[in-house]
C-alpha cells in the first residue's frame, strides 16, 4: 500500500522566493504562444489553452509591492511610479507561478470551512427554502449564513463534519422592510426537518448551536474528484495543463456529462484548489488552465467574507445558472476564498483550506 504521508513528505521542500524575473517569464511564454497562434492560423489546443491570455483581455490595475511579483513597469501613458495592467489570464498566471514554488505540507487532517448561503421564502402560513418564487404581498426574503467544517483524515482515518447555522436576515432592504411590517420576527418555523426524529425546525435570526459528528466513510474522500475519489488520486494528478485537462475532462464525463467543456473544467478546477491538498506543481497547472479558459472576468479590491482583500477571477455560465470566483491576495498570488453560486442552491465560500494537525471540533459562530 502506497504510504500517503510519505509521497507529501517527500513533495515537500523549501519555498524559494518568487522573482520578478520568473513571473515575467511565465507571463511571456504566453505573449508568445498568443503570438504564434496569430501567425500561424492553428486553433487554441490544450497546450496553447493553458496559457492563452490573450482572450483574456479585461484590464486590472493592480499596486505595486517592490517585493510582489505582481510588481511591473510603469504602463504607457501612465505616471511616474509603478502600476501593473494585468489581464484575468496574468492574475492566474502569476498565482501559477507562486503555487509551483510552494512547499507542499503535511498533518493529521485536511480541513475545509466553508460559509453557505440559503435563501429562504417567507409568505402568509409557510416558509419555503432555496427556490426563486416570488414571496407575493404580505411575504419577505431570507438569508441564511451556515459554516460547515470537514476534517478529512488520512486513508485508514476517519472524518469529522461540523454544521452552524449563522442565523438568519432579510435578504434585501425591500425585504427587511417587509419584515419589519410584519412584526420583525426573529424566528421561523420552517416545518418537520429531514432528520430521523422529523421534528419541527426552528429557523433563528441568532446563531446556533453546532452539530459535530464523526463520518467514517469520509476519511480520504475528495468529491472534486468525483464521488470516489481519494487522496491518492489527488496526489496522482499530473502536472502540466494539457494532462491536468484531459484528466479533469475524464472526471466530468462521469459527474456532469451535460456540461460543456469550459463549464466543467472551470468547476473541478476551481474545487481542485479550494477543496483537496493537490500538490503544488499541480496546482500551478489548475491555474494555467484556467488562465486559458475564455471568458474570464476580472475585478479588483474585492473583499471575501472574512474581510481579506483581493483580486477576484470570475466565470458565469448563464445557461447552467452557475458563477464561480476566485478571489486572489495580488501580492502572494495565495487563493484568499473559493466561491459557487447556482440556481437554487445559494452559494458556497471556501475561506480555509489546508492540512492541520489540530483535533477536529465544532465550527465557532463566526465568518474567519
Amino acid at each position: 500500500m502506497t504510504d500517503l504521508k510519505n509521497l507529501l513528505d517527500e513533495a515537500a521542500g523549501s519555498a524559494p522566493v518568487v522573482t520578478d524575473a520568473e513571473v515575467a517569464a511565465d507571463l511571456d511564454r504566453a505573449r508568445q504562444a498568443a503570438r504564434r497562434r496569430r501567425f500561424t492560423g492553428v486553433g487554441l489546443t490544450a497546450v496553447a489553452a493553458a496559457v492563452a491570455i490573450g482572450a483574456l483581455a479585461v484590464p486590472l490595475v493592480l499596486s505595486p509591492d517592490p517585493d510582489s511579483a505582481a510588481s511591473a513597469p510603469p504602463a504607457p501613458g501612465s505616471a511616474a511610479g509603478p502600476v501593473a495592467e494585468m489581464s484575468a489570464g496574468q492574475v492566474l498566471l502569476v498565482a501559477a507561478t507562486h503555487e509551483e514554488k510552494a512547499e507542499a505540507t503535511t498533518g493529521t487532517y485536511f480541513r475545509v470551512r466553508k460559509v453557505q448561503s440559503k435563501e429562504w421564502t417567507v409568505m402568509p402560513g409557510k416558509i419555503v427554502c432555496c427556490g426563486s418564487q416570488p414571496a407575493g404581498p404580505g411575504g419577505y426574503k431570507l438569508r441564511e449564513l451556515v459554516v460547515t467544517e470537514t476534517w478529512t483524515g488520512l486513508k485508514g482515518g476517519t472524518g469529522w463534519l461540523g454544521v452552524r447555522s449563522l442565523g438568519a436576515s432579510p435578504a434585501t432592504p425591500a425585504d427587511e422592510a417587509a419584515w419589519r411590517r410584519a412584526g420583525s420576527p426573529s424566528s421561523w418555523n420552517t416545518g418537520p426537518a429531514d432528520t430521523r426524529e422529523g421534528e419541527d425546525r426552528i429557523l433563528s435570526s441568532k446563531p446556533g448551536k453546532a452539530t459535530f459528528f464523526e463520518v467514517r466513510d469520509g476519511a480520504d474522500r475528495y468529491t472534486a474528484l468525483g464521488l470516489n475519489g481519494t487522496l491518492e488520486d489527488v496526489l496522482a494528478l499530473p502536472s502540466t495543463p494539457e494532462e491536468l485537462r484531459a484528466r479533469l475532462l475524464k472526471v466530468a464525463s462521469g459527474t456532469a456529462p451535460d456540461a460543456s467543456q469550459v463549464s466543467a473544467l472551470a468547476q473541478i478546477s476551481s474545487g481542485l484548489l479550494s477543496d483537496t491538498p493537490a500538490l503544488p506543481k499541480v496546482r500551478a497547472a489548475a491555474y494555467r488552465l484556467l488562465a486559458g479558459l475564455p471568458g474570464a472576468t476580472v475585478k479588483h479590491n474585492i473583499v471575501d467574507l472574512a474581510g481579506r482583500t483581493g483580486t477576484a477571477v470570475g466565470f458565469s455560465f448563464p445557461a447552467y445558472q452557475l458563477k464561480l470566483q476566485l478571489i486572489i491576495d495580488p501580492k502572494t498570488g495565495r487563493l484568499l476564498s473559493s466561491s459557487h453560486t447556482g440556481g437554487k442552491n445559494g452559494d458556497s465560500t471556501v475561506l480555509l483550506s489546508g492540512w492541520t494537525d489540530d483535533t477536529p471540533q465544532a465550527p465557532s459562530a463566526t465568518v474567519k
